[in-house]
């Protein structure tokens, strides 16, 4: 790794996590992920919070978007999901789903220059035109996720990977790009087993800027 690049800083992770088990005596949680990424990239931080009602949810998505943690562009979503949703809460009620259309009205504009990923099963097994869409109302970057239900392990060790990737190329179109093609080129076997996703906004402007 080239000096200069060991002098940038690396910019951080925000994640938000719902419970995986009825039973909380169980400890399934992303959070060990985030603190190996730490032991290896001493200088990025992350934001963790625990989510267990809407209220909470929302509240959060909220906060992600405030300039205060611009140095925090990459959300990460660690939910159990469906197709073009992920569960918030009590899955017995109807507003634990959270659908991409109700997250977009959430964090509207808001999203220039940040990267949301979904750690949650099947929520980007939809038409590429629903990313899109939810790309174009956030403003964000790029959004990733798979479009299958995943399992806990093999799903773990490719999120390790793609926010390691995610931490370090320019945000701009060609940013992502690299981050995308990076990710195949290390583990597309187990990209194309997870159904692993990544929908890149348009450039806005000359070189790919996305300006």
């Amino acid at each position: 790794m080239g000096r200069n690049l060991m002098r940038r800083r690396i910019r951080g992770i925000f994640c938000l996590e719902g419970d995986w088990e009825k039973d909380l005596t169980k400890n399934s949680s992303v959070r060990p992920v985030l603190e190996l990424l730490s032991q290896f990239e001493p200088c990025a931080p992350h934001i963790y919070r625990g989510i267990g009602t809407r209220e909470e949810f929302d509240y959060f998505m909220r906060k992600w978007v405030q300039k205060t943690y611009d140095e925090y562009p990459v959300l990460f979503m660690a939910f159990h999901g469906k197709s073009r949703a992920v569960y918030v809460g009590d899955r017995r009620r109807k507003s634990s789903t959270v659908t991409l259309d109700e997250i977009a009205e959430i964090i509207a504009g808001r999203c220039e220059d940040r990267i949301i990923h979904f750690g949650t099963c099947s929520t980007l097994d939809c038409d590429s035109r629903h990313i899109k869409k939810f790309i174009r109302e956030t403003g964000a970057l790029a959004v990733s996720g798979y479009g299958s239900d995943v399992n806990w392990v093999p799903a773990t060790a490719f999120e390790l990977l793609v926010l390691h990737t995610m931490l370090w190329p320019s945000l701009t179109w060609r940013g992502a790009q690299a981050m995308r093609s990076e990710i195949l080129r290390v583990a597309k076997g187990l990209a194309k087993d997870l159904r692993f996703r990544m929908v890149i906004r348009e450039p806005r402007g000359p070189n790919g800027r996305g300006r």
